[in-house]
């Protein structure tokens, strides 16, 4: 087959830059059988990529644009394509030649928040997801939890949706804990134990809660530090104000996007990693933690629990009291640290970028 696999969202520090990386990258270094041509938007993009033989295109077409829609189709339909892999839910309306969609959750339709507040990027949203989703050939999801969601929203044969999970890079391992804790001090100046949380600063990803949760530790005596990792959202601007609002607002630690060297660095020097998410689509942040031998607390929401198992302990993301209790036991358990991280560990090797590209490989050959 000749396949056409969509990166132009490489490179934006999103969850879903890494899974177009990780994803890409393992496929083509497994298949020798299929053709493949490559869509990115950019040169800079396409870089990392031409040492795989296979044609490279470059659309200068931005995701989420107008020329997305209108120009798109016809750079497509130039490549004479068996199959395209579009691994977001951003497909052209206008392209109807075969197409699988990786569907990585419906937050957007569940959150709308600030960007589909306006009727008309609402209605756009709901045009191009619906689209996607009802005129794929296969819809790969990235956890049972978006399959039912995905299932609950559209009235589509279970049949017609595959999970496909997700992996942590190689990067995130354990490794020396006093030395990581070491740069993240000098490189950070983190200057006590700190709580981790790592993602993008957005409505659902519960930040200011987090944050009123620490300081309710930090009054209760608990010795710890706050850091935050990732981008800030400029559509919600109240989330920093919300997180500086704090008493405790000296304790947190504002990091913005990091390496992945940094990111490593993080991860081992933590004392707990928290993700209170009122909704996720997989947790990936969650999972690179715990192959980094971290202890991990989360929200109890199905997704979660459904990646994590027995590898986190579990709190009420609306729950102020709940959240700070979980946090403040494991915090003041040592034996219970350990334990967490020995689980969280043993739970990353249900998951891994190989496998999801040898199962997406299956995918493409359903078609």
């Amino acid at each position: 087959m000749r396949i056409g696999l969509d990166l132009r969202m490489l490179g934006g520090g999103s969850g879903i830059s890494r899974y177009v990386s990780e994803l890409s990258h393992e496929i083509l270094r497994q298949d020798k059988v299929n053709i493949y041509v490559l869509f990115f938007e950019s040169g800079d993009q396409a870089a990392a990529y031409k040492d795989y033989g296979h044609k490279i295109v470059l659309t200068g077409v931005k995701h989420y644009s107008l020329a997305e829609q209108l120009k798109l189709p016809r750079i497509l339909y130039r490549e004479e394509l068996d199959l395209v892999h579009f691994p977001h839910f951003n497909v052209p309306v206008f392209y109807r030649r075969p197409f699988i969609v990786t569907i990585h959750d419906l937050i957007h339709t569940k959150f709308p928040g600030r960007k589909k507040s306006h009727i008309f990027h609402r209605l756009a949203y709901n045009l191009v997801v619906r689209n996607a989703i009802m005129s794929a050939r296969k819809i790969i999801a990235v956890s049972e939890s978006t399959k039912k969601e995905i299932r609950e929203y559209f009235s589509i044969s279970e049949a017609k949706i595959i999970v496909v999970y997700e992996g942590a890079n190689e990067i995130y391992r354990m490794i020396d804990k006093d030395a990581a804790a070491a740069l993240v001090r000098k490189k950070f100046e983190v200057k006590k134990p700190y709580i981790l949380y790592v993602g993008v600063w957005r409505r659902y990803k519960n930040l200011p809660r987090l944050a009123w949760a620490f300081d309710k530790l930090r009054q209760q005596g608990v010795e710890v530090e706050l850091v935050l990792a990732g981008e800030e959202d400029p559509f919600y601007p109240e989330i920093r104000k919300q997180i500086s609002d704090i008493r405790n607002q000296e304790s947190v630690k504002v990091l913005g996007r990091v390496s992945d060297e940094d990111l490593k660095n993080l991860y081992n020097g933590a004392s707990l990693f928290v993700l209170p998410s009122l909704s996720e689509g997989f947790g990936l942040t969650a999972l690179e933690a715990a192959a980094c031998g971290v202890p991990v607390a989360c929200s109890d929401i199905p997704t979660l629990r459904e990646v994590m198992g027995q590898g986190a302990e579990y709190f009420d993301p609306v729950n102020l009291t709940n959240m700070a209790e979980v946090i403040k036991n494991i915090l003041e358990n040592p034996k219970r640290q350990e334990e967490l991280a020995n689980l969280a560990l043993a739970r990353t090797k249900h998951f891994s970028w190989t496998n999801a590209a040898k199962e997406t490989i299956v995918v493409y050959q359903m078609i």
